[in-house]
């Protein structure tokens, strides 16, 4: 295929693309993108989910991203010239850092990797723990070490499991594709964590915060960021599930149990100044609630809010504020189309309450097309500013 632009979509902390009949950015998500990208430039946008090293520290994500790319553009693709990383979580964290001026293992770029580099015009993150993330820190994050060190957690670990355990088989055409999903499965899934804690720790906020110290954005890369946040719900038909409410209090506890670093505290500032002056950047729906307060224990179940800015003093980086969980901006939502009675046609993979639907997913995507068209030459796209509160027209 010969096209001078490309998306891809770089996964977050399991680093898959697909894991049997599970993709991490559902379907739609890569439908729509590219269709809200081709229609103001009336050609070819590839959109493409990338495969990074799941669990494993940043600076090896970093070199796999890279050669992903080399791959991708110059075997796969011809006619490249720019490229546009969609990071979601620590694929957000892995894409920002591929724009940065020299390489997690330190030093300038190599001329190899500056020919794939240099074609980098637009990074675009979602729920990233650019800042870490609280859940990092948590005892779940501990999983797998020596149980004398924590021996407090072990109930608390048990009842996660539990939690965990009870939402499989209703999730089990969304989750990893096995015909049969049981208590086991969900404890593999935990072995796994156990067994991949390199970027556990390098997602400490304490390790992010010095490594973005250390490190500069190259200012030819536009980057926006996507932040996302809800509370827990305790009302009703959408009150928050066990799960849920588990991961975000062991995100929200361990994050506030000491200091706030400075560098996060201007950017809790910053983003509740332009939520504030600027409410048209939030998405939600009617049944939607805006957090009553964006501080530090505010998150979406994964990564905390405030954690997800790169830059404290620019708010041209802040592309939405987005009341969902950490899945429903990956497209794993409780699909339900409001005007037609019935269950919903999938499952999501978290059950916030957040009340995030297909309005408020299709809203997040065509910003997302809007920021990737800014660096490409000729788009002759125009903002269109959308609602804060997403609204169906009753009939």
């Amino acid at each position: 295929m010969l096209t001078p632009d490309v998306v891809v979509l770089v996964p977050g902390f399991l680093g898959f693309a697909r894991l049997g009949g599970f993709y991490t950015f559902a379907d739609r998500l890569m439908a729509a993108l590219r269709g809200f990208l081709e229609e103001p430039l009336a050609g070819a946008v590839p959109v493409v989910p990338c495969t990074t090293l799941p669990g494993e520290a940043l600076v090896r994500r970093q070199r796999h991203l890279l050669d992903s790319l080399v791959h991708l553009t110059e075997e796969k693709l011809r006619g490249v010239e720019r490229i546009h990383l969609v990071g979601h979580s620590a694929g957000g964290v892995d894409a920002q850092l591929l724009a940065c001026a020299t390489r997690l293992e330190g030093g300038v770029w190599s001329r190899a990797d500056e020919r794939v580099r240099r074609r980098i015009r637009s990074v675009v993150t979602i729920a990233a723990p650019h800042y870490g993330t609280g859940l990092a820190e948590s005892r779940l994050a501990h999983w797998g070490e020596n149980p004398l060190r924590h021996p407090g957690a072990l109930l608390p670990e048990a009842r996660t499991l539990l939690h965990l355990a009870l939402i499989l088989p209703r999730e089990a055409a969304a989750l990893v594709g096995l015909e049969l999903v049981s208590p086991n499965d969900a404890v593999k899934f935990m072995l796994e964590v156990a067994r991949h804690h390199e970027l556990i720790a390098d997602l400490r906020p304490a390790h992010m915060e010095r490594l973005r110290a250390t490190l500069e954005p190259d200012p030819g890369v536009s980057l926006t960021c996507f932040v996302t946040g809800t509370e827990v719900r305790e009302d009703g038909e959408r009150a928050s599930d066990p799960f849920f409410r588990d991961l975000y209090g062991l995100t929200a506890d361990s994050d506030g149990s000491g200091p706030t670093s400075a560098v996060v505290e201007r950017c809790g500032r910053l983003l509740r100044r332009v939520v504030k002056s600027r409410p048209g950047l939030v998405i939600r729906s009617e049944c939607g609630a805006m957090p009553a307060v964006i501080d530090v224990r505010l998150n979406d179940g994964v990564v905390n809010t405030i954690r997800q800015l790169v830059d404290p003093d620019d708010e041209r980086q802040i592309g939405g504020f987005v009341v969902a969980d950490h899945g429903d901006v990956l497209g794993h939502y409780d699909r339900q189309d409001a005007l037609i009675d019935g269950p919903p046609y999938n499952a999501g993979l978290f059950h916030s309450g957040a009340g995030f639907g297909d309005d408020e997913f299709f809203t997040l995507y065509r910003r997302v097309a809007n920021a990737l068209l800014k660096s490409i030459p000729g788009a002759g796209f125009k903002w269109d500013p959308v609602p804060a509160v997403v609204t169906v027209q009753s009939t």
